[in-house]
């Protein structure tokens, strides 16, 4: 059960993109989409470089996807101290990931987590967590990965951020602001990088069928919620070369719910 689990993404994809020779930095990779998404990209050939804060818990990512993460002398995951939301870390990520592999095509954003907070309240503080979890990470790691993508005229930007983002929710509201203001800066990113071969896109979940979600919503059937490995096909295909027409857009992924 266990390894049908582990590879449920070839059901989903197979080989259908080829992202052969493409390098991804992939952030939130230790997150609960995180493994899904990482092997998704791997199982199409990609290299992929994952910037954690917490080491041990990169090193358990890789060790989860050893039979797609290649040896230490030809790595096809790589595990990198850095903070999405730290620029200059991220530069530094950048250089040894175009050092390492000669490019840089895709920056996959993962980032996030729910939390609750008042609209009536005004907890700013509140507000601002939601801001610097889910938005602050996702401009500075695409700022900084953006100069080699510019340079070669090739690349592709693809941000999770959750269906909040299209209506607000009662006790949630600095939540829905940030994905929000996610979705808003990736059109303007649309737009500003249209004319130089990279895209911008955000997939937008409903709920994900995580262990977090179970138990807080023990009497609903997870069935009908979006798999980690349902949205990571989603987030494979707007990298592809197969979807370089899309750019600007908010794809929901409500699944069956």
């Amino acid at each position: 059960m266990t390894n049908a689990v582990e590879h449920a993404h070839t059901s989903i994809l197979g080989r259908v993109f080829d992202l052969s020779k493409r390098a991804v930095v992939l952030t939130g990779g230790t997150g609960n989409l995180g493994p899904s998404v990482a092997r998704a990209y791997l199982a199409q050939g990609a290299h992929v470089a994952a910037a954690v804060r917490d080491v041990a818990k990169g090193e358990r990512l890789r060790a989860a996807l050893a039979d797609l993460a290649g040896d230490r002398d030809d790595p096809g995951l790589v595990v990198i101290a850095a903070d999405p939301a730290d620029r200059a870390a991220m530069d530094r990520l950048v250089e040894e990931v175009v050092r390492r592999w000669g490019r840089l095509d895709i920056v996959a954003n993962l980032v996030g987590g729910y939390a609750t907070s008042s609209a009536a309240d005004g907890d700013l503080g509140a507000y601002r967590g939601s801001w610097d979890q889910k938005v602050a990470t996702a401009v500075t790691a695409t700022a900084a990965c953006l100069r080699p993508m510019r340079a070669r005229g090739h690349g592709r930007v693809v941000s999770v951020a959750s269906m909040a983002a299209l209506k607000g929710e009662k006790g949630a509201a600095g939540y829905a602001m940030a994905n929000a203001a996610l979705v808003r800066w990736t059109e303007s990113l649309a737009e500003e990088l249209k004319r130089d071969g990279v895209t911008a896109n955000t997939v937008l979940p409903r709920i994900i069928d995580t262990p977090q979600n179970r138990a807080a919503l023990p009497k609903a059937d997870p069935r009908s919620w979006a798999s980690p490995d349902e949205i990571a096909a989603v987030v494979v295909f707007l990298s592809s070369d197969e979807a370089s027409g899309v750019t600007g857009a908010a794809i929901p992924v409500v699944a069956r719910t």
